[in-house]
Order: C-alpha cells, then structure tokens, then sequence
C-alpha cells in the first residue's frame, strides 16, 4: 500500500510546513506516526563547519550531555557522524553502523551509558546541497526497544523522508553554529582524520597507536584486539603502556586529551600532543 494512504493526515502537514520552521516538528510527527519513539535530535554535518543542531526534541535525560560533551567534540566520534562522512545512507539501527559490541565501548560508556537511551534507530539522508543529515530517534526505558516490525516500516519510510529533508534544505541546511571548531580547517572531517593518524605519536609506538584510534573511533577491547590480530591481553598491556606515556588514568582523560588537542595548531606532519602537556 502506498505511503501516503497509510498516513492520511500526517504526510499533508509535513508537505505543507514545508519551507517553514515548523518543518522538523511536522517530520517527527510523520516518522512517529510510523513507529513511536519518545526523543530525538535532527542534526546536519557540514563540510566547512561544526556540528549544526536542527531541531532538539531530546528527553530530559539527554540534554545536560548532549548539550555539552558531545556537541563539544564528543559528536565527531559518533557512529552516526562517522557513518555519514563513509557515506552510509538511509534507515539505520546504531548496531548495524557502530563497531561490534559498541555497548562496551569506552565511547558508550561516556555517552551512551547515563543518558537513558534503551535503543537507538534514524536516518543518514543529504540536503540538496549533498550535506549529510542525521535524524536519530530514540527510545528510553519507558518503551520497549524497536521490534523488526518498527523497524521494517521506518525502512520503508526512508525515500519519503529523504525526499522531504531535500524540498526542505534544497541549498543546504543554514549554518547556524557557534563552536570553536568551526574555523579549524576546511574540510572539518579530513582534519579528524588527519589528528587521528598522528596523535600519540610521540609518545607512542605505531601499535599504540593503532589502538588509541580504535579506542577514540568506539571500539571495544575484544573486537579491536580482532582487528589488529592480537590477543585481548597484548591490547590491554598496549592500553596500560598508553595511560602511563600519556600520564592519564581513564579512557575519559584520553578522549579529552584528543579534543584539546584538536583545538591546537598542529604541524603538517606531526604530533598535535607537541602542543600540550600530557595530563
């Protein structure tokens, strides 16, 4: 059966507040008349700037950490921020873009862990421009996680909501932030990269730093200890060698160290840890 007979009275008011502010609230009523969820957040990644926050319909239990660590720096590790920028497109549950075992990760348990949220699905879709959008939905205890039934019909949803978010933004979504890193560089992504390759390397050795970038990108012990072909216990000795050349005592401390130093001029070629002390 066609979309726009099963929705009746949702899909004409998300086309008529099409061109309004009133645009992202209409969207969220459509989806939620898919599947229920009880928060959100539409946010937009730019190529020249920082994170851009659409539309905030978040619980209450997500916005003291959304409003500040990870629209600090903590969004540029997300899964949903480097999906998007690996062009993943589309309806997606955070298991299927995140590392296996995500839920053990250090980047989980500095997030994801307190902040309420019992599952987590959306979509990674483009203004007109080709700005990567990311519309996360959220449940918390007071749902169930999303059945394969809810998730089969907000898949099936995901051309619609395409179409709409690019009739919304068709020359890209206004750039409305104000973060420090903004005026980084011009390709924001290509300078994470870059920071990710040569941090640490100082201090650490090439397989020290391999793990740091796996432990900063959310992967958990066990699956980065698979992805370098090492046993758990050699990752964990290479993490312990990592904390004490680096003079930290948590993986907190190693995400914070990361984004201090992505505020920091860096050489074209070296170490952004050159410019600060390690904690």
């Amino acid at each position: 059966m066609p979309l726009v007979n099963k929705y009746p009275n949702t899909l004409p008011e998300v086309i008529d507040s099409l061109g309004s502010e009133n645009f992202s609230a209409a969207l969220l009523e459509f989806i939620r008349d898919t599947a229920n969820f009880d928060s959100a957040v539409l946010m937009a990644y730019p190529e020249t700037s920082a994170l851009q926050v659409i539309h905030n319909a978040l619980h209450p239990g997500d916005q003291s950490g959304f409003g500040s660590s990870y629209q600090d720096h903590l969004w540029l590790l997300s899964p949903l921020y480097l999906s998007a920028k690996s062009g993943v497109r589309g309806f997606f549950h955070i298991l299927d873009i995140a590392p296996e075992n995500f839920k053990y990760s250090e980047y989980y348990n500095l997030y994801y862990h307190s902040n309420g949220v019992k599952d987590q699905v959306g979509y990674l879709v483009e203004s007109g421009d080709g700005t990567p959008v990311a519309i996360s939905l959220e449940r918390t205890s007071a749902l169930r996680s999303f059945s394969k039934t809810d998730k089969k019909r907000l898949k099936g949803a995901a051309a619609t909501v395409s179409a709409l978010v690019k009739q919304q933004w068709p020359a890209g979504v206004s750039n409305t932030a104000n973060n420090s890193t903004e005026a980084l560089e011009t390709n924001l992504h290509h300078h994470v990269e870059k920071l990710l390759s040569q941090f640490g390397s100082s201090y650490l050795t090439p397989r020290e730093r391999d793990v740091v970038q796996l432990v900063l990108k959310g992967y958990p012990s066990k699956v980065a200890a698979q992805r370098l072909g090492i046993s758990s216990q050699t990752e964990q000795v290479h993490r312990k060698n990592i904390y004490q050349k680096l003079g930290l005592s948590s993986h907190g401390e190693l995400f914070s160290l990361f984004f201090d130093a992505l505020v920091q001029p860096c050489p074209t070629d070296g170490d952004p840890l050159t410019y600060l002390t390690p904690k």
